[in-house]
């Protein structure tokens, strides 16, 4: 700390603190705040120690301001050089349980990297990134930190540029009880389509294998999604993707990759020979013709066949989606929304043959337009009185397609795992790192919604909105978010590669590898997320 640097920290000390007549400093007495010790920074110690808080690394950054969130005070991380500074609090004699830690932080936003952390209680270090909040205190949220060796040790880590800056207030610790591993995962069927093309992955300027970055930069999960028979040039839409792709021998080689990166999974079964969404679901060319009760034997042996099969190579999924976005059902016209009895029987034969497999694997029913009450109410509504079962809430949350921020979607989450009594994972997110395609078509997304004037379509804007989206995710009540799937993430601009065939890429503005292949900044949101 220079000598002006120390004046500015010891001034507030000074004028925090007060002196008696002879002008020495007396701390006012450290204030009850529960598990955690002078959680607000009003009690001031020394510019080294300032009451039970201690720094590690670089103490060249100020480390008190004074104003806070609810107090006068807050911790300050700044400096006008490139600093490195960790300021964090010990605490011995801890119950052992499972406990929450929320804090409310300021944030310039710019640094390399800028979270807080729980670690040495027993589990791996915990983290959440701090999102861009320059001008209102925002609450930033870990869950489910394990405490089984009596002690804990929870801080503010900064490493940042000149003059970047954040502040954090009030710190609480909760022993709530409620287990939580946040999911941060990524769509990753399009892979061996992307290497066959000749695409590759860096990361630092070297070439690695692409599951070894995700895995470096914290994905946990891998959606893999299922076609039938896709490719078959014989039957329409099904020659929209090359032979060999996302069929279930493609899917069990990435299943495979994928678990040996230490990766969870999710599958998605399609129920088609090509892609599925709200008013697209084509039954697969060999389930055409078959009665009601023959496509139900269908969608049940041919569930349980492929889940056999995860089972005999050791890659079981986690968890499976029936269907992708099936607002308005799946395998048309038998499992349409006009009968639910009908499409409930269909999902159940699904569920029921996943279970039969593999009874830990967590089933979801996966619709779009996150957000929207009604739809969600309507739907689930209908889907359980005809005795459809599921497990989770799947839904699909882009800022382009909703138009809704990451605030709504929270209020709405807290709305509907309440009134349904069901988890949540986010199946799909998006956000445009640049403006347009190569060609310089705009491409799938062609804004991100209300963000576009906040988190511009830029690295450091797609960056910025993961952070603010997967912190609000994990502040939804009692930890009912479970994740949030990003969609493409690989899907890289490669000679060839289309989301048909002869048809341009739509997405390689939407990954998170620049358009030579490189890692973008927006890995940070799940690095320093886990």
């Amino acid at each position: 700390m220079n000598r002006l640097q120390y004046l500015v920290v010891t001034t507030l000390f000074l004028f925090s603190c007060g002196a008696d007549d002879n002008g020495s400093v007396q701390p006012e007495p450290e204030p009850d705040t529960g598990l955690i010790k002078n959680s607000s920074f009003e009690a001031l110690g020394s510019v080294d120690n300032f009451s039970s808080w201690q720094t590690e690394y670089d103490d060249s950054s100020e480390l008190v301001q004074n104003s806070g969130y609810f107090s006068n005070k807050s911790l300050l991380h700044k400096s006008s050089s490139l600093y490195k500074v960790y300021s964090y609090q010990e605490i011995p004699n801890l119950p052992n349980g499972i406990y929450k830690l929320t804090v409310w932080v300021k944030n310039s936003g710019g640094q390399n990297a800028c979270y807080i952390n729980a670690k040495n209680y027993g589990g791996i270090e915990r983290m959440t990134s701090l999102p861009v909040s320059q001008n209102d205190w925002t609450q930033v949220i870990i869950r489910g930190i394990e405490v089984t060796e009596g002690a804990l040790t929870i801080g503010l880590y900064s490493e940042a540029l000149p003059n970047n800056w954040c502040a954090v207030d009030n710190w609480e610790l909760v022993k709530d009880g409620i287990e939580y591993n946040f999911l941060k995962g990524g769509d990753l069927s399009e892979l061996s389509y992307i290497e066959s093309k000749g695409g590759l992955f860096y990361e630092n300027g070297q070439q690695k294998d692409c599951f070894e970055i995700l895995k470096n930069n914290g994905v946990n999960l891998a959606r893999l999604r299922l076609y039938n028979d896709p490719g078959n040039p014989n039957f329409t839409p099904s020659n929209r993707l090359p032979a060999g792709f996302q069929n279930p021998e493609d899917i069990l080689s990435l299943a495979a990759r994928a678990k040996v990166a230490g990766m969870q999974i999710l599958l998605t079964f399609h129920y088609s020979d090509y892609w599925t969404n709200g008013g697209t679901q084509n039954k697969p060319h060999e389930w055409e013709g078959l009665s009601y009760d023959d496509l139900k034997t269908a969608v049940y042996n041919f569930t349980l066949d492929f889940m056999t099969q995860m089972k005999n190579q050791g890659t079981s999924p986690e968890f499976v989606s029936l269907g992708n976005e099936t607002a308005g059902g799946f395998l048309f016209p038998d499992g349409g929304y006009e009968n639910f009895n009908k499409m409930a029987d269909l999902f159940n034969e699904g569920y029921n043959a996943v279970k039969e497999v593999s009874t830990n694997t967590k089933v979801i029913i996966h619709l779009d337009d996150a957000g929207n009450r009604d739809k969600y109410d309507w739907f689930f509504g209908e889907l359980s009185a005809a005795g459809g079962k599921f497990d989770i809430i799947g839904a699909s949350y882009y800022p382009f397609w909703t138009d809704r921020t990451v605030e709504q979607i929270k209020e709405w989450a807290n709305y509907q795992s309440f009134s349904l009594g069901k988890d949540i994972l986010i199946m799909e997110t998006g956000y445009n790192w640049n403006p347009t395609l190569p060609s310089g078509w705009a491409g799938q997304l062609s804004d991100n919604g209300p963000y576009e004037n906040i988190y511009p379509s830029s690295r450091e804007g797609q960056k910025n909105f993961l952070y603010e989206c997967f912190n609000g995710l994990k502040n939804v009540d009692n930890g009912r978010v479970i994740g949030d799937v990003y969609w493409d993430p690989v899907m890289i601009e490669v000679h060839g590669v289309g989301w048909e065939l002869d048809a341009p890429n739509v997405v390689s503005n939407t990954t998170l590898f620049d358009f030579q292949g490189n890692v973008l900044p927006a890995f940070k949101a799940f690095k320093y997320n886990n």
